[in-house]
């Protein structure tokens, strides 16, 4: 397995510029993947905290049933607004990006 496979291995199983890093030894290159992924994920995984947060105070409060179907319109009314469609975007080219340019770049 060459260097340029191991790479794009490396940054589509594990994370984001990681086979930049690791394996074709490219610090600068490498972070131009892994910022933008590590904070998109970050923004979601909070988005994805406060919306959790929510739903339990309202069962804990009583307002909410322990139905599944309206926990799921709760879920849904809570939109986070384009900004959760921003960072899944800005997370998948950033996985992508990484990948290929892990193929196609010269060792």
């Amino acid at each position: 397995m060459n260097l340029r496979t191991k790479a794009a291995l490396l940054s589509a199983l594990l994370f984001p510029g990681l086979g930049q890093a690791l394996v074709l030894k490219r610090p600068r290159r490498a972070l131009c993947f892994i910022v933008p992924a590590l904070l998109a994920m970050l923004w979601l995984l909070h988005a994805a905290w406060t919306v959790a947060n929510l739903i339990v105070d309202q069962i804990g409060a009583g307002t909410l049933p322990l139905d599944p179907v309206l926990i799921q319109q709760q879920i849904e009314a809570t939109n986070t607004g384009p900004g959760g469609n921003l960072a899944a975007a800005v997370l998948l080219i950033a996985w992508l990006g990484s990948i290929l340019d892990a193929l196609f770049s010269k060792p």
